[in-house]
């Protein structure tokens, strides 16, 4: 719970710094949804985070692939840097988006304990180079600012 805590202060921290106008929809694939609501409360993330992270990542798309095939998925999980992550929680299949789910929550929960700040999370699971110095100068990649625009969209579209 307290993770969850720093989680929202983080966001709403970061939010003052975007100005990205986006029209967040409620229309979260119903399996989307539940994935999100069920892991997020199991990490203590706010799941509108995690549905907004799936859009940017893949616009919901469960076979979604990158380019170069390294990453998989959902929340286009890079297997090589997971393989330990995705043995220990024992995931079978990262095209199925509950387990998709499941390994990217469990990673984003790793990055607030120790980063704590939303925006520098963002960057860090997308890969941004230097997202920690980033981060610590108070910049917020265009990534995270969209994600973070449409998680608070999504929050209002959910009545929270």
């Amino acid at each position: 719970m307290k993770n969850f805590f720093k989680a929202i202060i983080a966001f709403l921290i970061a939010f003052t710094f975007v100005a990205i106008p986006i029209k967040a929809t409620s229309k979260v694939p119903k399996e989307v949804k539940a994935a999100c609501e069920k892991w997020g409360e199991e990490y203590g993330i706010c799941p509108e985070l995690l549905e907004s992270i799936a859009y940017e990542e893949s616009r919901y798309t469960a076979d979604a692939k990158s380019k170069d095939g390294s990453c998989l998925g959902l929340m286009q999980i890079h297997k090589a840097s997971h393989k330990q992550r995705i043995k220990n929680l024992e995931i079978k299949d990262l095209y199925d988006i509950d387990d998709n789910v499941q390994v990217a929550t469990d990673y984003l929960a790793e990055l607030f304990e120790e980063y704590e700040e939303v925006s520098t999370v963002l960057m860090i699971y997308h890969g941004e180079k230097d997202a920690v110095r980033k981060g610590e100068q108070g910049k917020i990649s265009r990534y995270a600012k969209r994600v973070l625009k449409r998680s608070e969209s999504l929050e209002r579209a959910h009545n929270k």
